[in-house]
Order: C-alpha cells, then structure tokens, then sequence
C-alpha cells in the first residue's frame, strides 16, 4: 500500500507508543500536523517551543525507560527546542525531539526558516538524524527511541524535510503487524577483577558511605537499592536529583549533599574511607573544590557510561553496568565485626546530623522556605513537585521531605529557569491521578507563564506555588555574599498575577502569610482544575547551608548567627 510520508510517520510514532507529543505547529511541520488529525496520538499545543521541549522532559522523569516527544517546525521553532534539549542532555533524560525543515532542495541555500538543527544539536543530543529516504524512516524512528532509552538516556533529533512529509512511499501491507517495539537494555561489563577489588575494599572499610544518583532512577532499580543499602548496612546520601530514592525518614538515609546540601551530608564525605558513587557525574555543584574532595576515601564508582570513569574524581575502582544489574550481581560484604563498624559509623553520623540539622522554620517571617516547609507539611503523598531554578528549588529539595522516586523533577546540570510549569505539564500528562505542583519563583515563572492557557485547554490539575520576592533571589543572594551588596538587574517589576490568572480564566488565592498559605493549600487541592498560589515572601532571605564557590564541602557555611 501507499502512505504519504507524513502518515507514515505518525503511524510509527503510534506504534512506539509515544503517546503524547508537546508540539507547536509551523509551515516546514504542517504535513505531519495535517496527519496529526487523525491520529490516537494526543498532540498538546503549548505556547513556546520550549515549553515543549520541557513538558517532554517532565513526561519523561516521571518514569523510567520512556522518552518523551517533542515537535516543531523548522528554523525558530527548531531552534527554540534547543534550551530544553540541551537540559535534557544535562540530566540524562530521554526524549525524541522531531523538527520540520525546508524542502530537500533548499537545504543549504539559507531559505526561508532554514536552520542546521542537526548540527546545532550535534553536541547535546545522543544523535541527531536528517530523514532523506522515507525507506529509511522506520529504522531511524526505532533507533532514535532506542538509543534515548538504552545506555545512559538522553535526547535524540530527527529533522525531516517538507518534501520527505508530501512524498508517497510504497510499504508491505502487514509492516504494522511486523513492526517490534524497541525496548530496554540491561548492561553489565564489571570486570571479576574490579569486582572483587570493590568487595575487598567495603569490607576493610571503617567509614563506607553510598551517594546516591539519577542513574538508580534511570536504571529502575529503587527498590534494589533500598535492599542492597539495608543488607550492606551502609549509611547513603543523595544528590539532588536522587531525593525520594530512600525515604527521608529512612535510618540509613542523611539527605543530600553539595552546594545547598545538608552540611552533615557534606561532613560524611569528607569523613568516609570507602564511597560507593551510584548514577552520579561527580559535577561541581557537589564536589565543591576538586582537589579536596572526600581526601580520605577510595572511590568505587557504578555508571552505565564509561566516560565518567575518573573523569572528574579519581577512581579506585570503576565497575561499567546498569545499577539494577549490579545490584543484584554484587556479593554482599556484610559480616557481624563489619556490621558493628558501620553501625558506629552510622551512630557518628546520627551525632552530625543532631548538630547541624536542617534549620526549623519560624512561621513568623514568612519566606520562600516557610512556605515550602507548610507545603511539605500539607502534602499527602501521590504528588509530583516540578521546580524552577533558584532559591526556591534548593528550599523546596530541602523541605519537602515525603516524596518518593520520580516525585521531585527539577533542572540540575543546565540548571534552566523557565523549566518548571511545562515540566509540570508534561509530569501531569504522564500521571494524570497525581497531584502535581510546580514550585517556582517569580524570575522564573515570568519564561514560561504563556503555559498557563495550555493548563485551562487541557484541563490538567496542576497546583502553582509561585513564590514571589521581587527579586531574582539567587542571583541577589550571590551580590550580597560576593559582590558586596551591589545588586546589579535582579530588582523585579511584575505583573498584578491575580489579573494575569483572571484573564486566563485560572482559580488563584494570595498568601501574605503562613496563615493565608495553609488556606490556600487546602483550596487548591480541594479545586478541580489549575490553581495558583501568589505567595508574597519576604525580599531578602538566603539560602543555607552553602559551599561557597571555589571552597571544599569541608568549608560549608552553616546557617549564620
């Protein structure tokens, strides 16, 4: 049978199960879009490119081993997905961006919204791909979906040109029956050797200690690790984008470490003899200065990508798998004199943790971390909290204590103002019986806010806590502490955001104080539909602890007199 290339197309996307596609519309696109009508597919028309790019993400995080999908034209639209893929590539998450581009003739003639995505993306992005031949276009597609799932996750682009939409491709009548969805991977490569130098090691060890990363979410392997942790009684912390993997409340667990980490998490590492790295990249933001991390431990590091293999720490002992596989693969070290050792270890860390805990709010001084501290203490459970980037995010990861895995979606390695309220989107999409927040400041909230139409047209239940200080805070708290007061374009002029929800047609309530919050909490939650909170904070607040840029994690500053 005949299928024009565009039907083709989407009937692939349909057979991978894409589910949703985040997408705007344009003329290098619109083949593909007039396909789209008649589709089982749900095509969500944002406001912005890059909320696109964005919700995909949040569709994505919520879960393990399915990537999100994003679409748009070519030229601006294209480019426009560009932060959002980029973002993606920073926290391994899996995504398949599509693009629209000029007629095949046109290709580099500089034509009318004509851009080289491919090469734009060539560095941020796992591959990226120009559909030619539409013979090839089943091969590409499941490739594409393959590798953003498989290895370590990630984004992939395909840019198809106007003409390969409008060609008619000749297919086998049972190529639907015939097709096979790609799937997940499992990948072990440890060497015996590595093995059992890593075994040989954590059972020597006084001061053993696991932090714990993105990639035991990414690898799907939570409650092996919560197994293994308990068998090996090893005291863990996280990052940040490993919160919810143990709960907070677990006797194991001492929170997250790095820049705006617990300073008992940070204290730990420099203690520890022996750290287990699972899933982490040892980025800056938890290493604090290089040199003069963990100075005592050996470092045995767990990651399904090879190339983080002493790329920033030095590594004793490097072991190439999917954490699910090795956690199950792994021999336990456990024994009565180890257990008694790591026990005093973990009683040592209880003593740091009672000396430098995390500071309780006074609900008199209403700021952003009150207001994350009355959230957390209002959430039920079954949520999903998508956070902007700033203060606000380190407070909301600090305070907001009873999520669990794939609960708490935030930008870590771009570190993207303007991700929240589409990641929100897109986690509501993929969990539509949760409740989802987005927690986000009011520098941020201000890239995005176009989204607010997209909640009313989808009539999602997203809950917007937007936390408003007339200030970019991160950026004010930095030219306090380094710049010497000299608060340089941070000072905010915003909008009246009650009219701004009014006009489109969103329930919202003001919060003055943590009375007003706590009443708003239960309104919202009590609402069926999008509803935003405007919390008035206070202007200047700091975020605590904190390493300071260019000190070692033994240099944190805990909160000041």
């Amino acid at each position: 049978m005949k299928l024009r290339g565009a039907d083709y197309i989407v009937r692939i996307l349909e057979k991978l199960e894409a589910g949703h596609l985040f997408a705007y519309p344009g003329g290098a696109i619109l083949p593909i879009y007039d396909a789209l009508a008649n589709t089982s597919l749900k095509c969500v028309l944002v406001r912005h490119e890059q909320a696109a790019a964005f919700a995909a993400q949040g569709y994505a995080r919520t879960q393990a081993h399915k990537p999100g999908f994003c679409l748009a034209t070519s030229g601006p639209g294209a480019t426009n997905l560009v932060t959002g893929i980029a973002d993606a590539y920073g926290d391994s998450v899996p995504m398949v961006a599509i693009t629209g581009q000029v007629p095949s003739h046109l290709i580099g003639s500089d034509a009318f919204q004509e851009t080289d995505i491919t090469g734009i993306c060539m560095p941020f992005t796992k591959k990226t791909w120009i559909l030619k031949d539409l013979s090839k276009a089943e091969e590409i597609f499941r490739e594409a979906y393959e590798l953003s799932i498989n290895g370590r996750p990630g984004p992939v682009l395909i840019d198809v040109p106007k003409d390969i939409q409008e060609q008619e491709f000749e297919v086998a009548d049972d190529w639907e029956e015939n097709f096979i969805k790609p799937f997940h991977h499992r990948f072990y490569n440890a060497h015996p050797e590595a093995i059992d130098k890593a075994v040989q090691l954590l059972s020597q060890a006084e001061r053993p200690l696991i932090i714990a990363g993105h990639g035991i979410l990414l690898s799907d392997a939570v409650e092996d690790f919560r197994r293994f942790v308990h068998k090996e009684h090893i005291p863990t912390i996280s990052t940040i984008h490993g919160i919810g993997i143990l709960p907070t409340d677990d006797p194991l667990y001492f929170s997250w470490l790095g820049m705006h980490g617990m300073k008992y998490a940070n204290e730990a590492v420099q203690k520890a003899d022996v750290i287990v790295a699972m899933g982490i990249r040892f980025d800056d933001r938890i290493t604090g200065r290089l040199k003069d991390f963990a100075p005592n431990a050996n470092i045995i590091h767990v990651d399904i990508d090879d190339s983080e293999g002493s790329k920033n720490v030095p590594t004793k002992v490097f072991l190439h798998s999917d954490i699910k596989t090795m956690l199950m693969e792994f021999p336990t070290t456990l024994t009565r004199s180890s257990h008694f050792r790591r026990q005093v270890w973990v009683d040592e860390l209880k003593e740091l943790r009672n000396h430098y805990p995390l500071k309780r709010r006074n609900h008199e001084t209403f700021g952003t971390a009150t207001a994350c501290d009355i959230l957390n203490k209002s959430i039920k459970g079954n949520v999903v909290v998508a956070t902007d980037v700033g203060q606000h995010q380190m407070w909301a990861g600090q305070y907001l204590r009873k999520l669990g895995p794939f609960e708490f979606l935030t930008s870590g390695g771009l570190g993207s103002m303007g991700f929240g309220l589409p990641a929100a989107m897109g986690a509501q999409a993929a969990q539509p019986n949760k409740t989802v927040w987005c927690i986000t400041g009011d520098g941020s909230f201000q890239m995005n806010l176009q989204e607010m139409i997209t909640l009313v047209q989808e009539r999602w239940n997203v809950k917007i806590l937007l936390l408003d200080n007339n200030y970019l805070g991160m950026v004010r708290q930095w030219q306090e502490q380094f710049f010497d007061r000299n608060y340089s374009g941070v000072d905010m002029l915003n909008p009246d955001y009650g009219m701004l929800c009014e006009s489109y047609g969103i329930k919202w309530a003001k919060a003055e104080n943590a009375e007003d919050l706590k009443v708003a909490i239960r309104e919202a939650e009590l609402h069926d539909g999008p509803f935003l909170i405007h919390a008035r904070v206070i202007k200047e607040d700091n975020v605590f602890p904190m390493v300071p840029p260019g000190a070692s994690l033994s240099e944190t500053l805990y909160y000041p007199e």
